[in-house]
């Protein structure tokens, strides 16, 4: 009759003190188990975290440095959504892409000054970054557009921002001895940290 209507079973003529038995499908028998609960958050994965840092620097995705550390560093970076599997290994790729975005965010004159509006890129880090106003022009902007919102599992934007902000200050305290692009360096080094941080990681 096929597989929808035949009815399969095994008969014996003896069978302990019974004669003729036969079995029939046996009954289902579910056992509860109770499962771990879900995690109320997951972990971006591969092409969620290049998209996630696409938006957040304004960079597009395929600018050709860009798409190559993305390419290259793909399968180092998060495949699945379980905070259980993050490894040291995603982070340090992840690392390394933030860096790439950074880079081609501050490398591109019109892109950085519509990102930092009124900083002074060509100012020596000395005093490029001696004011409170100058560092915000920095820290503001990043933590705006990488950071959550009334999000009660993470840090609030003040702290992150006073974080970025004594991450430039310790960067930028080389005095005389700084580098000449020493300026372009510490803004690279603030966006890549925001940008690699939990908060564009964690979903």
């Amino acid at each position: 009759k096929g597989p929808q209507d035949d009815e399969f079973f095994l008969t014996f003529d003896l069978l302990g003190s019974q004669s003729y038995v036969r079995t029939f499908d046996p009954p289902l028998v579910i056992v509860p188990t109770d499962l771990p609960a879900a995690h109320r958050f997951g972990v971006r994965t591969f092409d969620e975290i290049n998209a996630t840092m696409a938006a957040v620097t304004t960079v597009d995705p395929e600018d050709v440095n860009v798409d190559l550390t993305f390419q290259s560093l793909r399968q180092s970076l998060p495949a699945i959504e379980s905070p259980e599997a993050f490894l040291s290994s995603h982070q340090v790729a992840i690392a390394q892409m933030a860096i790439e975005y950074c880079n081609a965010l501050v490398d591109d004159a019109a892109m950085r000054s519509s990102y930092f509006p009124g900083f002074n890129f060509a100012a020596p880090a000395a005093s490029a970054f001696d004011t409170p106003a100058e560092r915000a022009q920095i820290t503001g902007p990043l933590v705006a557009r990488a950071v959550g919102t009334g999000i009660t599992t993470q840090p609030s934007s003040g702290e992150i921002g006073a974080e970025v902000d004594a991450l430039i200050g310790r960067l930028a305290a080389c005095g005389a001895g700084c580098a000449p692009d020493r300026t372009m360096v510490i803004v690279k080094s603030a966006c890549s940290a925001v940008v690699g941080s939990a908060s564009t990681l964690l979903q």
